[in-house]
């Protein structure tokens, strides 16, 4: 009874994240590159209040243009892959060693065109959301990933974490916005951005992320 109890709460659960993930239709921009990444938002709870995303911290590696930074697991798209799900099911697993099925996948939310440090990339990302309700082992694959965690949702939008990434190129300092979760270099960048898009279905009645100072903080 407590295993038909748990499994109804999850079932319950996925079907109020899919109404609200699809309430409008995603933002989509299949024919305007020829390439593109997909990565795997998962989240877990037990109820749309307790909701948790996961997030990795890229490996340190001179040959990644977002070394080191807080990321979703994912990857560019290969032959081999059915569909973007399979691209991002398996990435997660690659990377993270998490196991995703087909049955946890919930909906995409908007495509977005790649980028780095304001530098616009010749490809977009396609972020697909999952829901697990179930225990995952995490074996990360040291290459790809340097840490595996979970946020709580509601913290993406605690005011006291809003802050502010910067970086000096060429002489010029840019300040991004930014979220300071599990360490430095903050939650910024293209992440950021996605984080947005995610935070604007599940949350539809609240403003987005915005500083103690009620400074929203938008797309650049």
């Amino acid at each position: 009874m407590g295993t038909d109890f748990a499994t109804g709460v999850a079932s319950g659960v996925k079907e109020q994240l899919k109404a609200l993930l699809t309430s409008s239709p995603a933002c989509s921009l299949k024919g305007s590159f020829e390439t593109k990444a997909c990565v795997a938002i998962l989240l877990r709870g037990a109820s749309l209040v307790d909701l948790e995303v996961a997030f990795i911290r890229r490996a340190t590696s001179a040959t990644d243009r977002w070394s080191g930074q807080i990321a979703f697991p994912g990857g560019k798209r290969e032959a081999e892959d059915i569909d973007d799900v399979a691209t991002a099911i398996r990435e997660t697993q690659e990377e993270v060693g998490i196991a995703l099925e087909r049955a946890e996948h919930i909906a995409a939310i908007d495509d977005i065109q790649a980028r780095r440090r304001g530098e616009l990339l010749p490809f977009f990302i396609h972020p697909v959301v999952f829901y697990i309700h179930r225990e995952v082992i995490i074996q990360l694959n040291p290459q790809e990933a340097a840490d595996f965690f979970w946020v709580r949702l509601d913290a993406l939008l605690d005011p006291k974490l809003q802050t502010t990434y910067e970086w000096t190129e060429d002489l010029t300092a840019t300040q991004m916005p930014a979220i300071q979760i599990h360490g430095d270099p903050p939650l910024w960048g293209l992440t950021y951005f996605i984080v947005l898009g995610l935070l604007s279905r599940l949350r539809p009645h609240e403003p987005p992320p915005q500083s103690e100072h009620g400074k929203q903080r938008k797309f650049p």
